[in-house]
């Protein structure tokens, strides 16, 4: 019931709600394998803070979107919890959101294109792949298949490929 990010860690007990808090909590926790380099955190908050905040003029649609795929209970709370920043009424039949969304995500492209590697840092894979990663995994799921097969063509199929490479990396695939 209800909806994700939550962590619930059985070797700690942790029990964490928030994506930057889980993803600062596994930092500190399993230092192995970081996603935080060089106390790069507060960076990485504000980038994804940035991306954020260009999607927003489609997230009222990419809202309406989600609460059709959950159920009643968690629909209602993600009505609940998400209406706060984003008022209602949501609408998944406004016909120009993906624009909104694409020109978000060409803001991003640009940012990927000034690195020299895959990543946004480059060659090293970072939180903020992370969080691009989740972006894109969430439209996967609330897209009709045709929506889905034109987002993954945008800026030259950039975000088809960090999905694949994100999955590898994270070895989801």
């Amino acid at each position: 019931m209800y909806t994700v990010p939550i962590l619930s860690d059985p070797n700690t007990g942790a029990l964490i709600t928030d994506t930057l808090e889980i993803a600062s909590y596994l930092e500190k926790t399993y230092p192995e394998k970081p996603i935080f380099f060089n106390n790069s955190e507060p960076l990485i908050s504000a980038l994804t803070s940035a991306i954020a905040g260009f999607i927003r003029p489609a997230m009222k649609s990419v809202f309406a979107r989600t609460t059709e795929i959950l159920s009643p209970a968690s629909a209602k709370f993600f009505i609940g919890y998400h209406s706060t920043d984003v008022p209602l009424p949501w609408d998944a039949s406004y016909q120009d959101w993906d624009l909104l969304l694409e020109k978000g995500y060409n803001i991003a492209y640009e940012w990927y294109q000034k690195t020299e590697g895959k990543w946004v840092m480059g060659n090293t894979f970072s939180y903020a792949d992370i969080f691009v990663a989740c972006g894109l995994l969430w439209y996967k799921r609330i897209l009709k298949e045709d929506e889905w097969v034109r987002f993954n063509s945008w800026n030259g199929g950039k975000w088809a490929q960090i999905l694949a490479d994100v999955e590898k990396e994270c070895k989801l695939a």
